[in-house]
């Protein structure tokens, strides 16, 4: 399903992900409310199938509208989405030309088996979708995105390795690490989520103003528990239990009571190992 409300100067094109296909209260296209409230154009692709968007129909359906004058209509069009969200929107943005301006978090390349070896996290996706047609992997039209922003864990090994297949003169990449793959929560609870979004889709965001906006994932719980269990992961579990202490003196609450909870169960494992 494809939904259109006008606005001014701007039009967002915004695509579901996996969260949005799940939702059962009523749907609306991704970062509805904030485009709505900047009074900029939005255009919804929502799905109902979890195919990355690779039915013919709809791709027929964004060749005809950018046939129709839409794009044209604006002064720009921004591409946003999250993992096939993002996907999308790194896909699809050639439609608009260097007109285009995409914010993509997490965004895959492909889901084509042959081509990306590495993704096992959406088998079903690779043997739902046509990826037999066009707009089925970003790396073959790198040279016609307009302006794009990448944001990604590169300490998620697939989401690494599909950024590095996304490279070019107009993207910019922008990892940060320890956020997981699910990016828009951890931002939204930083407060920076709208900020992010309005900037990059504005394209005046710069790699300087981006990591000084992230600087507020110190304090940040979710942030803070991801740091915890990579250290812990890594094996420095006295390390990662002095951390969930600072963790919960700055932010005191479940997230990091049960960290600390977990850290003071493994350090007293270690203790009774050493008597």
């Amino acid at each position: 399903m494809i939904s259109y409300t006008p606005g001014k100067d701007r039009l967002i094109v915004c695509f579901d992900n996996l969260n949005s296909v799940r939702a059962t209260e009523r749907r609306e296209p991704f970062g509805f409310p904030l485009f709505v409230k900047e009074g900029w154009g939005v255009l919804g692709v929502m799905v109902k199938r979890m195919d990355w968007f690779q039915c013919p129909d709809l791709k027929e359906r964004m060749v005809e509208i950018r046939d129709s004058g839409l794009f044209d209509a604006y002064e720009t069009v921004g591409f946003y989405g999250s993992s096939m969200g993002g996907f999308g929107a790194m896909a699809f943005s050639p439609l608009a030309g260097e007109k285009g301006v995409v914010v993509a978090f997490a965004p895959q390349s492909t889901l084509r088996p042959r081509i990306v070896k590495f993704e096992r996290r959406y088998t079903a996706a690779m043997r739902r979708g046509d990826w037999s047609g066009d707009y089925n992997d970003v790396a073959n039209h790198l040279n016609e995105i307009g302006r794009a922003y990448i944001i990604f864990d590169p300490y998620v090994e697939e989401d690494r390795l599909h950024a590095a297949r996304m490279t070019g003169p107009t993207i910019e990449h922008l990892p940060v690490r320890s956020f997981t793959h699910k990016i828009p929560p951890m931002l939204k609870r930083m407060d920076i989520l709208k900020t992010v979004a309005r900037e990059g889709l504005s394209g005046q965001m710069s790699r300087r103003r981006f990591y000084h906006l992230i600087r507020a994932r110190r304090t940040a719980a979710p942030y803070l528990v991801a740091l915890i269990d990579r250290a812990h992961e890594r094996g420095h579990t006295r390390l990662a239990h002095s951390a969930a202490r600072v963790a919960v003196k700055l932010r005191n609450n479940w997230k990091t009571r049960h960290a600390l909870r977990r850290l003071n169960a493994a350090v007293a494992e270690l203790d009774d190992a050493a008597e």
